[in-house]
């Protein structure tokens, strides 16, 4: 596995001295047992690409250290992504002739490390992410506007693949996670009207939505935060401010799971309008309801 690395993410102890625009990061403490060329170093959740470790206690970064200047820089962790295959624009100082990448681009091979919980979220299993190990994904919008996903699974791993280092800690891989769903968020109850026959005549009216998460198979206990949005079409999306609209039509509640609509006949726009919820979490993909239509006279 010196090709590939065992684990995606290991948190580093002790911290370290970097300067923006320079290359050296120094370390509080020897690292020689996790560091090596071609493994990424994550500082401030941002990836750097190890061009060379000078000694026990300082590696040369690929690029210069963007991020501001810190003399005891903690929250740092080494991801053993597969070497040669970087996503992070390794030699990209390199004066060779022909380089093909840049500072801290992304390139076609764009590889992750995926474990058990991480292959259980049904966001991530939606995109074709299934399996535990090494995996490549792609994702790109075609000229129809469709959202296409790609996974391929490069080198398979056990369940227990980087469990020491994620087991049930929720955002320790944070800077993949909007890619990498940890968690798995579900309705468990999508929009519906509250309170109203289908065909009843209303001036107001509310909405509610419900749902929760898992990590794994365990409920996350995950803090969910809920907004809605507006359409007139179910196709172009604004978010709901709690501000009344064009005809005096209020909308409140708009960042909780209760959706509330007064005046709703003050402006035919606000009748015919789609509405749906977005739910998220820390470390999971957003949630996004079907579309519901404030269409009175008609099944809601």
């Amino acid at each position: 596995m010196s090709q590939w690395g065992k684990l995606d993410r290991v948190n580093l102890p002790g911290t370290a001295t970097v300067a923006q625009n320079a290359s050296n990061v120094v370390f509080s403490q020897s690292q020689l047992a996790n560091v090596a060329i071609g493994y990424a170093l994550v500082v401030a959740n941002v990836e750097y690409v190890i061009a060379n470790v000078a000694n026990a206690t300082m590696v040369t970064l690929d690029v210069e250290y963007a991020g501001t200047s810190a003399a005891a820089q903690g929250g740092l962790a080494i991801q053993q992504s597969p070497k040669n295959y970087r996503t992070y624009g390794f030699h990209a100082n390199t004066k060779a002739i022909g380089a093909q990448y840049g500072a801290n681009t992304i390139n076609a091979r764009n590889i992750y490390g995926v474990d058990i919980n991480e292959a259980m979220s049904a966001q991530n299993k939606a995109k074709g992410i299934t399996h535990t190990g090494w995996v490549h994904y792609q994702t790109w919008t075609t000229t129809l506007g469709a959202v296409r996903n790609r996974a391929e699974v490069l080198v398979a791993m056990s369940k227990n693949f980087n469990r020491s280092n994620v087991d049930f800690n929720i955002g320790l891989d944070a800077n993949d996670d909007a890619v990498l769903a940890d968690l798995s968020l579900y309705f468990t109850q999508t929009p519906q009207l509250n309170g109203r026959a289908a065909n009843a005549q209303f001036t107001a009216v509310s909405y509610s939505v419900a749902a929760n998460s898992t990590l794994g198979t365990q409920n996350s206990g995950a803090v969910l935060s809920y907004k809605w949005q507006k359409s007139p079409n179910a196709i172009v999306w604004t978010d709901v401010i709690d501000l009344p609209y064009a005809g005096n039509a209020q909308f409140s509640g708009n960042t909780t799971a209760n959706l509330y609509i007064s005046n709703v006949y003050a402006t035919i726009t606000t009748v015919n309008i789609y509405i749906r919820a977005i739910v998220t979490a820390n470390a999971a993909a957003n949630l996004i309801s079907d579309p519901i239509q404030i269409y009175v006279g008609q099944s809601q």
